[in-house]
């Protein structure tokens, strides 16, 4: 509605130009009519439409943070426990009964290792017999008492022991008062030198009697080593018994 309005106004003001320019050259009919130029105004500028404020330009949205993702932990899986066996447990050997000898009315008790050999010709009242223990030689004989004393079977012991192996010399070392069982004994300590003057072994000699019994006993133990001696002379004097169990 505006351009309309503007146009009409416009053409008025041409034409009441026009008829002003004529009355002033009070021109007539004859006259030549000057050449008119059209002037065309300028549309009122008031009267522009007027333009479309500018448009703020969009404001961009604040980029937003990726949303924070919580690391993925991977599931705990429990480590594989191989099965274990159970320990091999080693069978109990069962230790052996100790043997004893107990023939001719007397008892020895022999551990383990112990090998005796029982000589012919014993009996309950007179006899020998030979003992392998463990590293020693053993010999254990018996006769009846007939009025024998510990120091006279000792040193009778001692003398034909000395008579059966010429090729050494036997040296008495020590001597001792000990009990077997219930009974005194005697001890004697010796050591054998052979060549060269070199100590190559030694023994024990002990005598008792079992008075009940009217028996007198000699044990002779013998071996290279006098600490193994002593042990097992011990063992077997405290494993003796006058009466058989």
């Amino acid at each position: 509605m505006f351009k309309s309005n503007g146009r009409k106004l416009a053409l008025a003001l041409v034409a009441t130009a026009v008829v002003s320019m004529l009355a002033a050259c009070g021109g007539g009919a004859d006259a030549p009519a000057a050449p008119v130029q059209a002037t065309v105004a300028s549309p009122d500028p008031t009267l522009a439409p007027t333009a479309a404020p500018p448009q703020a330009a969009p404001t961009a949205a604040p980029p937003q943070a990726a949303p924070t993702v919580p690391p993925t932990v991977p599931p705990t899986v429990p480590p594989t426990v191989a099965p274990t066996a159970p320990p091999t447990v080693p069978p109990t050997a069962t230790p052996e009964p100790s043997a004893v000898f107990d023939e001719f009315g007397f008892s020895l008790v022999l551990d383990r290792g112990a090998y005796l050999t029982n000589l012919p010709g014993s009996t309950a009242t007179q006899g020998m017999v030979q003992l392998e223990y463990s590293g020693v030689n053993v010999i254990l004989s018996w006769v009846p008492i007939n009025g024998g004393t510990n120091q006279g079977l000792v040193s009778g012991t001692f003398a034909m022991l000395q008579d059966s192996q010429p090729g050494l010399t036997l040296e008495t070392v020590s001597e001792a008062d000990i009990s077997v069982g219930l009974e005194p004994a005697l001890v004697l300590g010796f050591k054998s030198i052979g060549a060269g003057n070199t100590i190559v072994g030694g023994g024990l000699i002990g005598a008792w009697n079992c008075l009940d019994d009217k028996i007198s006993f000699t044990m002779t133990v013998t071996g290279e080593d006098a600490a193994v001696v002593q042990l097992r002379f011990t063992r077997l004097v405290d494993n003796f018994s006058c009466a058989a169990v």
